[in-house]
């Protein structure tokens, strides 16, 4: 049972035009009363008065003040929120009246851990809420709008649904085996296999919601001095990377994340692929074909103005059958390089600029993946484990089906595959796991 009384500035640090601070407790009402000038009693209605730290600075700020009474608050607790004026000093002052005065400082995403804890909401909507504020694109907001709205949990609840109505009909016939039929093998079979379609529909969203949440990994990889860090530097719109006419300038990975159209891309730039007998610069070259693999684009950049070096073969060697953006650079010289093998090859100037509005569109085309905020989709690595685990104890119930093994084996089975869905929406996850996701939040939500 949650005792505690909690308060913490719910805003972001800097100035602006208002500054929340939120309680949320069995005394927060009683609190408010005492640093608040006017009386709160009815919930939901918003007060304006002063906060009054007494014994200490006295008449701190002008505010607004609104009780939210249980359960009808955003934590299940009584809440009351104080609306001050925006500025660092000023919602340290109340905060620190209010603590003072018997709360306690929030721990990170503790608000929104006791909204989990009392029912408020589930593990995939609490996500949601976290993900909503760190979302850097319009997509991604989308996306977690429609999981906070509960699109994943219900999904969730449908299929343990299915699952548990399987396993009444096998308890049924476990236990009352003279009064009731069992579900015929076939019935349960079908049933299960298209409960295992489901879920690998759902898996394959995976990629997606990671791509949508995290943004899409591009590598720009290509031999030393082809025009890799001006790429970056012209599509990030500032100089990130230096760049010379030095061959081996760039000796480490560099990432830069920025929006194309709507589609969050985490251009990272490499270390030139050459011979070295530069340490440091060897292994940047080590990091760089690391970098590919973990890829989920690559642009292979070559240097249109002259022919292709053997550098330049071991790259297109080193990324053949991956996928893969040709982007011939320095389109605004004579080229000099043709008959490539690529699919999809942009000619691009980093210098002026050229190209490179075709290329944004083909990203964007391919990534942005705007029709998926419409439905269900997979946007945390835990939520992929816990259906994985899902998948292969219904799999392993599906075998038993046809093996003919008996109904209490099937049952055994079923049960760990609700245990793992369960995870997901946090009907059966583990007090770790609950303090791990919440850690992650920022001190206020």
């Amino acid at each position: 049972m949650i005792t505690d009384t909690i308060a913490a500035i719910s805003t972001p640090p800097g100035t602006g035009g208002v500054g929340i601070i939120r309680i949320s407790g069995p005394d927060s009402l009683a609190i408010a009363n005492k640093i608040f000038d006017r009386e709160l009693s009815e919930s939901h209605k918003i007060v304006y008065g002063r906060v009054v730290c007494e014994g200490g600075a006295g008449v701190i700020d002008e505010a607004l003040a609104c009780y939210f009474k249980s359960p009808s608050s955003y934590t299940g607790e009584d809440v009351v929120e104080l609306y001050c004026h925006g500025g660092t000093v000023v919602c340290k002052m109340v905060l620190e009246c209010a603590l003072k005065n018997g709360a306690v400082l929030a721990e990170a995403g503790e608000f929104t851990k006791r909204a989990f804890l009392n029912g408020k909401i589930d593990l995939t909507r609490a996500e949601a809420v976290a993900d909503i504020i760190s979302a850097k694109t319009q997509t991604a907001v989308l996306t977690a709008a429609g999981q906070l709205s509960g699109i994943l949990a219900d999904k969730i609840k449908t299929l343990r649904g299915g699952l548990l109505e399987i396993s009444a009909h096998i308890m049924a016939g476990l236990d009352f085996s003279e009064e009731v039929d069992e579900m015929p093998r076939d019935t349960m079979k079908e049933r299960l296999v298209s409960t295992l379609c489901e879920i690998n529909a759902l898996l394959d969203t995976a990629d997606d919601g990671r791509i949508i949440k995290d943004g899409i990994n591009a590598v720009i990889i290509g031999s030393a001095n082809v025009g890799k860090s001006s790429f970056l530097n012209a599509v990030s719109g500032e100089d990130r990377v230096i760049v010379t006419s030095t061959e081996g300038t760039t000796r480490d990975t560099v990432e830069v994340s920025v929006n194309i159209r709507g589609c969050l891309v985490n251009l990272i730039d490499t270390a030139g692929i050459r011979e070295t007998g530069d340490e440091a610069e060897r292994l940047g070259v080590e990091r760089s074909v690391k970098a590919v693999e973990n890829a989920d684009i690559i642009l292979l950049m070559l240097d249109g103005s002259r022919p292709l070096n053997q550098n330049d073969k071991a790259v297109i060697d080193l990324v053949r059958g991956k996928n893969v953006i040709c982007l011939v650079n320095k389109s605004d010289l004579p080229q000099r390089i043709d008959d490539l093998e690529f699919n999809r090859i942009f000619h691009i100037s980093a210098l002026t600029g050229e190209g490179l509005d075709r290329l944004f569109t083909e990203i964007s085309d391919r990534y942005k993946r705007g029709g998926l905020v419409s439905g269900a989709v997979i946007t945390s690595p835990r939520q992929k484990q816990a259906l994985i685990k899902a998948k292969g104890y219904l799999e392993s119930a599906i075998s038993a089906v046809d093996g003919g093994v008996p109904s209490d084996i099937i049952m055994g089975e079923l049960e760990l595959c609700l245990s793992a869905l369960g995870e997901i929406d946090g009907m059966t996850v583990s007090d770790e796991i609950i303090d791990e996701i919440f850690s992650a939040f920022c001190v206020g939500k």
